[in-house]
């Protein structure tokens, strides 16, 4: 651990210090959101901001704001360190990327501050924050040897009362629950986390910089006389990421530290002197088990959202959803022959797609199952061609599980989408192809019929420039309409996805869940790449050239798509196999979901 740097007053920088600052504060921004490295413009921005602890500074502070890190921006970020250096200020950044364009109005209808992250304009995040406040260097370290010994590395920061550490991902997490999500599971598994690190609004302490609490008369490190201002920095770094999946599923390894208490059986109750319990003590006994029991079925509940994040795991039925936090010896056979069918028939999922959620679930069984027996299984059973919804739910299942309530599923697992758009994607901009999806998703999903230009921004994660430049193609083209609304009352426009389609051209459907993992980790370009293999594959293998892909997708070259396979393949959306025949290469592709 580095040595804590404590000053009595606020150290005053030189035009070279400043530049040193900078230069470590840039390497932190790019590894915490790594699009700012991107050398084009972002859709998110990201917001540095400084809060005052001076009681006495009195000028007004500005948030540093951008999209990326360019030579401009560079500039101005050390104009920005420049203003508030050798101030009382403490200076911390925005763990969500947000939407600078989105005009947001509080519960009291006042606006937010234009260029500050809130709850409603965030759009997605790059890290799994933790804040360790008020404890020791060695209990610190005790925390994250913890996570060491789960194969989970972070980047720390010593925040001048405590320590912060970051998980990298390897992803855009766009659930604005994520944060919640995993301290609520951090806390289950008796990490010592700060419980307020929960909403994508968070800012949190900005290494490189001063922890000023001690000039705050609010402030519970305030001291008049002798303050002790403390420098931040890190202790430890990594480059390493990883997949939220794959982080909720090594910290549920872990133990609850909240016992499973059940209540007490006859038999229990038997062994228990009469004498020893009054009945408001079993009474009192009995209502702290059922607690318990509460607490911690929703913890369970709330980290199987996120370990399950290839399904919509909410819409699922109480009995699949308990199935899945893993089986007993002597069920899981059963289980399979019941949620592989059920996942087929009942939800329309793809193998691969099934493959991925049973491989999780049989880590989860006790004891564990082999993921390529796993596999294996998947194979032969979905290979039987079940033609029910779902296999045999057996007497010993209900018992387990309870009753299956499939009635109150709501099948909604896929969209449709009209052969005719893909006809016109050589013309289509790649940002089109997006907002067509996300409309399509959200009226899957949410039963959206009617959008306004706001609805569709928070939909497709897009700007209002990024909506102008692209809405008007899909409108000419007559994918979407609109029409006017209440010119007086400053309405603007409503869309709507057009539903009348060429039948003769057919459709192509897509899962609900894979455009969710789509619209959230792929590009624009991607995307519209993905969207059109879908639709050429049909039994799940094509083989065709990449100059016929980049001419029907409207690329310039043969390079573009062999760079947009490869990503694809990286993020795990597409398994490809090149070969050369007669000096032409040709590339084989298989989609994972």
């Amino acid at each position: 651990m580095k040595d804590i740097k404590v000053f009595n007053r606020v150290p005053v920088f030189n035009e070279k210090q400043i530049e040193m600052q900078a230069e470590k504060q840039i390497r932190f921004f790019k590894a915490v959101h790594p699009q700012l490295g991107d050398t084009h413009w972002n859709e998110g921005r990201v917001e540095l901001r400084p809060v005052k602890r001076d009681p006495n500074l009195k000028d007004y502070l500005r948030s540093y704001g951008t999209w990326h890190l360019g030579d401009k921006d560079v500039a101005e970020l050390k104009k920005f360190l420049g203003v508030i250096n050798g101030k009382g200020v403490d200076l911390y950044f925005s763990a969500f990327d947000f939407d600078y364009s989105m005009d947001v109005f509080k519960k009291d209808g006042k606006k937010y501050e234009k260029g500050k992250i809130n709850n409603e304009n965030a759009l997605f995040t790059s890290i799994l924050p933790m804040d360790f406040d008020g404890i020791t260097a060695e209990e610190f370290q005790r925390e994250k040897q913890r996570l060491l010994d789960l194969g989970i590395e972070t980047i720390d920061i010593m925040s001048g009362h405590g320590y912060q550490s970051f998980i990298l991902l390897s992803h855009r997490a766009t659930d604005k629950d994520i944060f919640k999500k995993f301290t609520t599971l951090m806390l289950s598994k008796g990490f010592k986390v700060d419980e307020a690190v929960q909403d994508s609004a968070r800012v949190l302490r900005m290494p490189y910089s001063f922890n000023c609490k001690a000039l705050d008369p609010n402030s519970k490190y305030y001291n008049s006389v002798s303050p002790k201002i403390v420098g931040t920095t890190d202790v430890f770094w990594t480059e390493k990421r990883y997949h939220v999946t794959e982080i909720f599923e090594k910290l549920n390894r872990l133990p609850d530290v909240i016992m499973q208490t059940n209540p007490l059986s006859e038999i229990d109750l038997k062994s228990i002197p009469v004498a020893s319990l009054t009945s408001v003590e079993r009474k009192a006994e009995k209502e702290k088990a059922k607690r318990e029991i509460e607490e911690i079925k929703q913890i369970k509940v709330e980290s199987l959202k996120a370990v399950y994040s290839m399904i919509d795991f909410e819409r699922l039925p109480e009995a699949v959803q308990k199935i899945l936090a893993g089986s007993q010896e002597g069920l899981r056979n059963a289980v399979m022959l019941f949620i592989i069918p059920f996942f087929r028939n009942g939800l329309g999922l793809g193998i691969q797609t099934i493959k991925e959620i049973l491989v999780i679930w049989g880590e989860r069984c006790l004891p564990s199952l082999n993921a390529d027996f796993v596999r294996s299984e998947v194979d032969r059973i979905y290979g039987m061609g079940f033609k029910g919804k779902h296999g045999k739910y057996t007497v010993e299942l209900r018992k387990a599980y309870g009753y299956l309530e499939s009635d109150k599923y709501t099948k909604k697992n896929k969209i449709i989408i009209p052969n005719a758009i893909f006809d016109e994607f050589a013309i289509l901009s790649d940002g089109a192809v997006r907002i067509y999806l996300a409309m399509k998703l959200a009226e899957s999903l949410d039963g959206v019929k009617t959008f306004s230009k706001a609805d569709i921004q928070k939909y497709a994660l897009i700007s209002g420039s990024t909506f102008k430049r692209n809405m008007k193609a899909l409108v000419a083209k007559n994918f979407v309409s609109k029409r006017r609304t209440c010119r007086r009352k400053g309405e603007d426009y409503a869309y709507y996805l057009n539903p009348y389609f060429s039948s003769v051209k057919g459709f192509t459907m897509l899962e609900n869940s894979t455009v969710k993992l789509m619209l959230g980790e792929l590009t624009d370009g991607e995307i519209k790449l993905y969207s059109f293999l879908t639709k050429i594959v049909g039994e799940k293998e094509c083989w065709t050239s990449q100059k016929y892909l980049a001419e029907e997708i409207g690329k310039k070259g043969q390079s573009s798509i062999s760079k947009m396979t490869d990503s694809l393949q990286r993020k795990g959306f597409i398994t490809k196999r090149t070969t050369e025949k007669d000096g032409i290469k040709h590339s084989t592709y298989n989609l994972n979901y």
